[in-house]
């Protein structure tokens, strides 16, 4: 009797250890309201990158999963009857070579010999491209011009949370995605094909963004 209820209990701690590997923090209520803030407003990311338009969709992506905190509610752009506002800097290395790296380079020779001809010298074209962003997302109660102003300097990053302040925090972003290479009449649109993949992965990665801004949140308060 003793060893069948030993085996009972044995299973059923099994199974509540099995219920628990896959576990994710999803609370859904509003981390901010320790802090008296039940009112944020979430006006357009600055792009302090080398990549153009990735403004509009880090600032959606962010809002759009920001609503499912409950108790809290958000205002798009600026507003001045918020408790607070999330302030979303996107930065890059000053090097473009350095924010779009090629990736797994083949000769061109070998990809598009009619488009290349026989008259250059053999040269690599990149078949990937790695994107590096930088994102700092600060979560700030009523920022004046000037606490604006030294938040989006280059020592906002190493502000700590204290005071108005409520988070602060960097992460980088890397995303991959694959370029074309057309060869004879194909040639004429690898630079709008590419174009394309461009703008998917930057899409991609204000998605991610948002997910980790949720997450990090989560985990900070």
């Amino acid at each position: 009797m003793r060893q069948k209820s030993f085996l009972t209990l044995f299973f059923a701690l099994m199974g509540l250890l099995a219920s628990c590997s896959g576990y994710r923090y999803t609370q859904t209520a509003n981390p901010f309201q320790q802090y008296g803030v039940d009112s944020l407003s979430v006006p357009m990311f600055y792009n302090y990158s080398s990549i153009p338009e990735v403004s509009s969709s880090f600032t959606r992506e962010t809002y759009k999963l920001l609503t499912g905190f409950s108790g809290l509610r958000l205002r798009s752009g600026w507003s001045s009857n918020t408790d607070a506002v999330l302030i979303g800097i996107i930065r890059s290395n000053e090097k473009l070579n350095e924010v779009l790296k090629p990736d797994n380079l083949r000769v061109a020779q070998g990809v598009a010999p009619e488009a290349i001809g026989d008259q250059r010298p053999d040269f690599s074209v990149p078949s990937a491209t790695r994107v590096n962003l930088i994102l700092q997302v600060v979560v700030v109660k009523r920022p004046t011009t000037e606490e604006l102003a030294l938040l989006r300097s280059e020592l906002g990053p190493k502000l700590p949370p204290q005071g108005k302040i409520l988070f602060n925090e960097s992460f980088t972003l890397d995303e991959t995605f694959n370029r074309e290479i057309f060869d004879g009449a194909n040639t004429s649109v690898v630079a709008t094909q590419n174009a394309g993949a461009l703008r998917r992965t930057k899409d991609t990665m204000a998605l991610r963004a948002a997910e980790q801004i949720r997450d990090m949140i989560l985990y900070a308060f």
